[in-house]
């Protein structure tokens, strides 16, 4: 698939258009992931002031799981990273070659979804989250989206954010008021929401499934909303 083609193109602006009308205004400049160069063409991650949903929540997203060019049909091998002084990334380095890509599934758009975090303020964690997400997708076929909607929801546990202790979340699609799915010209895209819970939680789910967690995060407040280092919510 030609990244500069038609349908490259047209899905891009729809999906633009969803998460402006959605969720808030996007930056003028996308944050491109250097470890998947070649790999995701033209996909990458936004930092969102959503102002649809509330003053001060900001929105971290990925932006290309949907492109028309996915699932991914190359791998790369011995990458490597120059990064400056400040460890910003100079050059990459490394060997693409192809691999089996996941499988398509009739009627979604690349992947499927797209998987957001929100945050009360600004951070940098979620970013670190979303990278680690992307990876599990395009290089280790996670294919989260199908366990998302076998299970209910899917919870994960101890990823490593490199500032502070691991993070434990629950992924599910978008409740409202969150926007829902919408319709693609490739296909139709699912909004996935990663939300930060606690190590009580992440047991508590074991026993009483991944929905009655939800249930009991929108009872508390939180909803699909990540806040760092809280209790746990009540009974």
């Amino acid at each position: 698939m030609d990244p500069n083609g038609e349908l490259w193109n047209q899905v891009y602006d729809a999906r633009s258009a969803f998460f402006e009308s959605t969720i808030g205004p996007l930056p003028n400049e996308i944050l491109k992931m250097t470890s998947t160069t070649g790999i995701w063409p033209g996909g990458g991650l936004f930092v969102i002031p959503a102002s649809r949903l509330g003053p001060d929540i900001w929105a971290y997203t990925t932006f290309g799981l949907t492109n028309p060019d996915m699932p991914t049909t190359v791998t790369a091998d011995n990458v490597q990273i120059e990064t400056d002084a400040e460890g910003r990334p100079l050059r990459v380095t490394g060997t693409l070659r192809p691999k089996v890509p996941a499988a398509s599934v009739p009627g979604r758009a690349g992947y499927g979804y797209e998987i957001l975090m929100l945050t009360n303020g600004h951070a940098e964690w979620p970013i670190l989250f979303l990278q680690w997400a992307v990876i599990d997708e395009l290089v280790d076929d996670a294919g989260l989206l199908d366990r998302v909607e076998r299970h209910a929801g899917l919870t994960v546990e101890e990823i490593e954010i490199s500032t502070g202790d691991p993070i434990n979340v629950i992924i599910a699609k978008a409740r409202a008021p969150l926007p829902g799915p919408v319709q693609l010209p490739n296909g139709t895209m699912q909004i996935l929401v990663a939300t930060s819970i606690t190590a009580e939680e992440m047991t508590w789910s074991f026993d009483h499934g991944r929905p009655a967690l939800l249930e009991r995060l929108a009872r508390a407040g939180i909803g699909q909303m990540s806040v760092l280092a809280r209790p746990s919510t009540p009974l």
